[in-house]
């Protein structure tokens, strides 16, 4: 195991078993006027993940392995796509098909356990980091997922390469027509959610974030108007009052809700320039810089941050991404990427140093005439 691997796996180890709070993730649909559907994505972590941006190919055979050490499920990918990996492994932690089908998986501590397999099951059984990949290459709509994930066990086992550790996740799903379905595995059984309001964070599980909700149905983007007691006029000093109350912290509820509610409130774009802006603005309200969320166990300091966003355009499949340490919005088009099965699959590190445009030349000859 290289040196880095052993180092990322002890600060790994440390990270699950002292906290259930440096793991975070907001996921999110935005719909323009046109119809174009587009999926936001960020993943935070308390270790370097050194995600690639991964290709993979129609036809591709995919071998899994079952609980007891035989045959597991197999298939072969029907779909070419694309997806980010982390730390070094070669799974879809978050992705998007030529179809325009999304993946994306989240933490989900203190709730998500995993299905068993039953004697004679095994070949239907299915490594829960494996999914990602099992509905990439599979599915090009939700309702395709839905009638077919039931047909196989998801149950926990080591990623290979990375100790004991199991890490507990739900998953979101969108298709190109802008459906959302969000799986949980809750008690070892499975449970499938029509994802209504387009959105996602983590613990607890969906359906109490949307108990949550209402919680805050007074929340408005409309200025209160002013009040008269006693003659005297009591009026709102500046704008925004309406929205008193709406969380500001990073906690998965907080996030849940502020996300909700901006995305019922934010006027709507009207094509996929649009969502694209809208989603980055969207998505700045949770990015979370490096030393915003700590845990100390009492012999260091563990902290995390935002270390990548994706954003999914799944109308015109186009598969966009930043970095922490470079906010430069960057992309690839799914329609002019090889997936023939026997073209090379593709990988390349998405962390870049900061992309600073220069406009000095520029400014130079913008002279007032």
């Amino acid at each position: 195991m290289r040196a880095w691997m052993r180092y990322g796996l002890t600060i790994l180890l440390s990270c699950l078993t002292c906290s259930e709070t440096l793991l975070a993730c907001t996921d999110i649909r935005v719909t323009a006027k046109d119809g174009t559907v587009l999926i936001a994505r960020s993943m935070e972590f308390a270790l370097d993940l050194q995600s690639n941006l991964m290709s993979s190919n129609r036809g591709r055979l995919f071998s899994a392995a079952s609980p007891t050490g035989a045959a597991g499920l197999t298939w072969q990918g029907k779909f070419g796509y694309v997806f980010l990996n982390g730390l070094n492994i070669d799974m879809a932690v978050d992705g998007m098909n030529e179809k325009g089908l999304s993946f994306g998986a989240l933490y989900l501590p203190s709730f998500a356990s995993y299905q068993s397999v039953p004697v004679g099951g095994e070949k239907q059984a299915l490594p829960y980091y494996n999914l990602g990949d099992w509905i990439l290459s599979n599915f090009e709509s939700v309702e395709q997922v839905k009638n077919a994930i039931g047909k196989i066990y998801v149950y926990a086992s080591p990623i290979p390469g990375m100790g004991d550790t199991i890490f507990p996740l739900h998953f979101s799903v969108y298709d190109a027509q802008g459906r959302g379905l969000v799986i949980e595995y809750v008690g070892g059984k499975l449970k499938m959610y029509d994802n209504t309001v387009g959105v996602l964070t983590n613990s607890p599980t969906y359906d109490w974030h949307l108990t949550n909700l209402n919680n805050y149905v007074h929340l408005t983007p409309k200025n209160p108007h002013p009040v008269v007691d006693n003659g005297i006029t009591f009026a709102a000093t500046g704008q925004g009052f309406g929205m008193i109350g709406l969380p500001g912290d990073i906690s998965p509820p907080s996030r849940f809700v502020k996300m909700t509610t901006l995305l019922n409130v934010a006027t709507q774009p009207l094509d996929a320039a649009g969502a694209i802006n809208l989603s980055e603005h969207l998505m700045n309200n949770v990015d979370i810089p490096n030393g915003l969320a700590r845990e100390d166990d009492g012999n260091k300091v563990t902290t995390e941050s935002t270390e990548w966003v994706v954003f999914k355009d799944l109308t015109h499949r186009v598969f966009y991404f930043r970095t922490y340490t470079n906010l430069a919005l960057r992309g690839v088009v799914l329609d002019k990427i090889n997936f023939e099965g026997n073209a090379p699959r593709l990988k390349m590190p998405i962390a870049t140093p900061p992309m600073i445009q220069d406009m000095t030349m520029n400014f130079n000859g913008a002279t007032i005439r």
